[in-house]
């Protein structure tokens, strides 16, 4: 789904090395984009934000992970924002040598290849459930994707307002939907926590 180990060991070798604290951003929505980021540790949410302040988080992600490659091979704008969750450790990479790695090394093209692909079915995954899954079966989504392959009783760890911005729902309405779930047994709620009950369930809810 990301960068290879051979490939990110590639990189690394060439990469400088950045901390941000979380709440930083690591780069804004519609600036130059000269460099990508593989992240080492901690994790990092990539966002989308409109001229009236609204927000739609597209992916949170943890290691190993890449971000920023798309606004580096086209020479465009950044489409999204970055932002640390935690504290985080990055790997930079410049334009300049994603380049040459690219040239000389075929691994390190086919890895950047397969990260493409996952951010066209990310992007492809994410309109047709905003077209075909109300919103309890958008949250439903949502806590299996932050849970990941987990066991039955998997924990994630998110606000209701993330929440809110990951379905593109309103946080009154995701309170509404994660109440249901949590009478129903399929989630038990705890602040910041949301652990899964009954992962079956929870994954019939989110089918299309």
């Amino acid at each position: 789904k990301e960068v290879g180990g051979g490939a990110r060991r590639l990189v690394a070798e060439r990469a400088a090395e950045r901390l941000v604290e979380r709440g930083q951003l690591v780069f804004v929505q519609d600036e130059p984009g000269d460099r990508m980021y593989v992240l080492a540790e901690g994790a990092v949410k990539l966002f989308v934000s409109s001229r009236n302040g609204g927000i739609v988080e597209l992916v949170r992600h943890r290691p190993p992970a890449t971000f920023g490659e798309v606004a580096l091979l086209d020479g465009g704008p950044r489409s999204a924002s970055a932002e640390a969750v935690e504290r985080s450790t990055l790997l930079v990479v410049t334009r300049p040598e994603l380049l040459r790695l690219l040239r000389a090394e075929d691994q390190v093209a086919e890895a950047l290849l397969r990260t493409l692909g996952t951010i066209v079915r990310r992007t492809t995954r994410q309109v047709t459930d905003l077209a075909f899954l109300d919103l309890q079966g958008r949250v439903a989504r949502q806590l299996l994707v932050l849970a990941g392959d987990g066991n039955r009783t998997a924990r994630t760890a998110v606000t209701q307002a993330e929440l809110a911005s990951m379905v593109s729902g309103a946080r009154q309405t995701v309170n509404q939907a994660l109440r249901s779930l949590e009478s129903r047994g399929y989630i038990r709620a705890d602040g910041r926590s949301f652990q899964i009950l009954d992962r079956e369930r929870l994954e019939h809810l989110a089918e299309r």
